[in-house]
């Protein structure tokens, strides 16, 4: 019976992840000036990561990011005139996802995830832009490899990490939720 009910309720769904990765010392240059500015994520920006959260009506994501914060992960803020319109957080230390993953930081790795842009911000560029941003000012921290994921169904992402050179290094299938 309780097998039974959890069929029922998804118990057995799996979404497919690819785990990822890109050599930083490969970053290619992007040939137009964005709209957005970057910039390292700290205490200071929480106030508009809240409202950011607040506008895209996910209120529960803004406690975490303070948990975040306080469990030593470090992050880049996107804004335009002043507004956040996106975050991307990373860590060059455990992290739990990297079990999951199968993942092992060697010396100049570094993990990336929960990487947001508003929807409102995807065109033109921004993304590409963001990505690029991101990679370079990890680069120029020292680190030479940026580990992440992707949803194998999220096309735009995909195609996002695609084109900023990132190769699959492995498939993998997980319950809904479990990397987040």
């Amino acid at each position: 019976m309780r097998e039974t009910l959890r069929k029922l309720a998804g118990g057995y769904r799996r979404e497919e992840m690819l785990v990822i990765a890109k050599r930083l010392d490969d970053v290619h240059a992007i040939s137009f000036i964005p709209q957005l500015r970057v910039e390292d994520l700290g205490a200071a920006a929480l106030p508009g990561l809240a409202e950011l959260n607040r506008r895209r009506c996910d209120t529960r994501s803004t406690a975490r990011f303070a948990a975040d914060l306080e469990r030593g992960y470090h992050g880049f803020l996107a804004s335009v005139d002043g507004d956040v319109v996106g975050y991307y957080w990373w860590s060059d230390d455990d992290h739990p996802h990297l079990r999951r993953l199968g993942v092992r930081l060697g010396d100049g790795d570094v993990y990336g995830f929960d990487f947001f842009l508003a929807h409102e911000h995807r065109g033109n560029g921004n993304a590409v832009a963001f990505l690029h941003a991101i990679e370079n000012a990890l680069h120029a921290r020292g680190y030479a490899r940026l580990w992440g994921y992707v949803r194998a169904d999220n096309r735009p992402a995909r195609w996002l990490y695609n084109m900023r050179g990132y190769e699959v290094v492995k498939q993998l299938h997980v319950r809904p939720g479990e990397l987040r």
